[in-house]
C-alpha cells in the first residue's frame, strides 16, 4: 500500500489498484473464484459513432479502510468523460477485509464512442483516480473484395 505525508507527522494510506482489465464477461463461480472471458483492450468498428452494446471492468483494490465510495469513469483521449462515474456505489466492507483484497467487476452497458481513438477507463475512489486502463477504439479494416454496398443500380 502506498503512503505518503498528507500533513507534517500524519501518515495516510492510499488505496492500490492491483490490477484492472476489460472483458466482454466475469463471474463469480459458486466457489468464489473469478472468471473472465474475453479480455480485451481494443475495439473494432465499422462506422462512428459506434455503440458497444456491453463490457466488464474487472478488477483488485488493496484497501485501506472499510467505508470508501468507488466508481468508473470512461473518458476520451483528451480526458472529456464520456459517460460520467459509472456504477458509483458505497462499499461498506466487513471487519477485517483490510487484510484482504477488495475484487469487483462492473458491466458497462452501451457505451457510445463518437469516433475513432485512445480511450480510459479510470477506477475512482473517493473520487480520485488510483489507476487506469486504455481502451483503443479502431475502425476495422474493411475485408478484400466487393460488398453489397459496393454495388450501385445502373
Amino acid at each position: 500500500m502506498r503512503q505518503f505525508l498528507h500533513k507534517p507527522g500524519i501518515v495516510v494510506k492510499i488505496m492500490k489498484l492491483l490490477y484492472v482489465l476489460l472483458a466482454d464477461h466475469a463471474f463469480l463461480s459458486i466457489d468464489r473464484k473469478l472468471n473472465i472471458i474475453g479480455v480485451f483492450e481494443t475495439i473494432n468498428a465499422s462506422k462512428f459513432p459506434v455503440t458497444h452494446p456491453k463490457f466488464v471492468v474487472i478488477g483488485s483494490i488493496a484497501p485501506s479502510k472499510n467505508k470508501f465510495k468507488m466508481s468508473v469513469a470512461l473518458s476520451d483521449e483528451e480526458g472529456k468523460p464520456l459517460m460520467g462515474k459509472l456504477n458509483e456505489k458505497e462499499i461498506d466492507l466487513p471487519e477485517g477485509a483490510l487484510n484482504k483484497n477488495f475484487n469487483f467487476i462492473i458491466e458497462i452497458i452501451n457505451p457510445s464512442f463518437p469516433k475513432s481513438g485512445d480511450y480510459k477507463v479510470q477506477i475512482l475512489v473517493e473520487g480520485e483516480k488510483i489507476g487506469e486502463q486504455s481502451l483503443k477504439v479502431l475502425e476495422a479494416p474493411k475485408p478484400p473484395g466487393i460488398s453489397l454496398s459496393d454495388l450501385k443500380p445502373s
